[in-house]
C-alpha cells in the first residue's frame, strides 16, 4: 500500500511536470524501479501507460492554443509522431535497451542546448525561410521530429525537451504554442506506444492509480503553464533539461568512473 501511494505521488508530480515543462518520466521511472521494484524495461512500459492519460488531459486543457497553430504543421507532425512512436515502441519490445541507454544523455544534452538557442533559431528561420519553408528544410525538420518520435516510443525520458528543441526549427517563437504542440505530439507518441505496450505485460496494479493521478495533475498543470510568463517557463524547461542531462550522465556513465 505504501509503495502504491508513493508511486501515485510520483505520477501526480510527473503529470504536472509533463504539462508544464516535460520530463515527467524522470520522476515516474525511478519511482517504479525503486518503490515498485520493477525491471527497467517493465518500469518504462508501466510509466508510459500510467502517464498517458495525464498527457491526454493536458491536450484537452490546451485545446485553445491549437487554433493558432498552422493546420498543416499539426497534421504533418502528428502523422510523423504516430509512425515514429510505433516503430520505437516495437523496438523496445524486441531489443535490449542497454546500448541505447548510453545515448540518452547525449540526446538530452543536445536537446537542451538547442532549446536554449531556440529564439535565435526561430528568428533565423523567419529571416531565411519566411512563412513558406523550402522543401529541403521541411524534410530536415520532419526527420528531426521522426527521430524524436522514435526515441519517445523507445524510452521517452526527456521527450518534452527534445520535442521543444525540434519545434525551434519550425519558426515558432511563442512558448505557449510550442508547449501545446509538445503536449499533443508527446500524447500521440505515447498513445501509439501504449497500444503496443499492452503486449509487454505492464504492472496494472500501478498503471491504473497512476493514470488517475496523472489525469488530474496533467489537466491543471497545463492551465498553470498558460499563466506562467514565457521567460519563466523557458527557464523552467531549461532547468528541467539540464537536470535530466546531468542525472542520466551520472546514472548511465557513473560506473565507468567509479573505483
Amino acid at each position: 500500500m505504501t509503495e502504491t501511494f508513493l508511486i501515485c505521488l510520483a505520477a501526480f508530480a510527473a503529470g504536472a511536470m509533463n504539462a508544464i515543462a516535460g520530463g515527467g518520466t524522470f520522476i515516474s521511472f525511478p519511482a517504479l524501479t525503486g518503490f515498485g521494484h520493477l525491471s527497467e524495461k517493465l518500469a518504462n512500459i508501466t510509466s508510459t501507460l500510467g502517464l498517458w492519460p495525464g498527457s491526454a488531459a493536458s491536450v484537452v486543457a490546451a485545446r485553445h492554443e491549437f487554433k493558432r497553430l498552422p493546420r498543416g504543421m499539426v497534421i504533418g507532425y502528428s502523422a510523423i509522431c504516430i509512425v515514429g512512436g510505433a516503430l520505437g515502441s516495437i523496438l523496445l519490445l524486441y531489443t535490449s535497451a542497454s546500448a541505447f541507454k548510453l545515448v540518452i544523455p547525449w540526446l538530452l544534452a543536445f536537446a537542451t542546448v538547442i532549446f536554449a538557442a531556440s529564439k535565435p533559431i526561430a528568428r533565423f528561420v523567419g529571416r531565411h525561410h519566411g512563412s513558406g519553408h523550402s522543401t529541403g528544410w521541411t524534410i530536415l525538420i520532419g526527420c528531426v521530429q521522426f527521430a524524436v518520435a522514435l526515441y519517445g516510443g523507445y524510452f521517452g525520458a526527456g521527450i518534452g525537451v527534445l520535442t521543444l528543441a525540434g519545434l525551434a526549427f519550425t519558426g515558432l517563437e511563442d512558448i505557449h504554442q510550442m508547449n501545446a504542440m509538445k503536449v499533443l505530439l508527446a500524447t500521440l507518441i505515447n498513445g501509439i506506444a501504449c497500444v503496443i505496450f499492452l503486449f509487454g505485460h505492464p504492472a496494472w496494479n500501478f498503471v491504473i492509480p497512476m493514470a488517475i493521478c496523472s489525469i488530474v495533475s496533467g489537466f491543471f498543470g497545463m492551465a498553470l503553464a498558460r499563466r506562467i510568463q514565457q521567460d519563466k517557463l523557458r527557464l523552467l524547461i531549461l532547468i528541467c533539461g539540464i537536470t535530466l542531462t546531468v542525472a542520466y550522465f551520472v546514472k548511465n556513465y557513473g560506473r565507468y568512473f567509479s573505483t
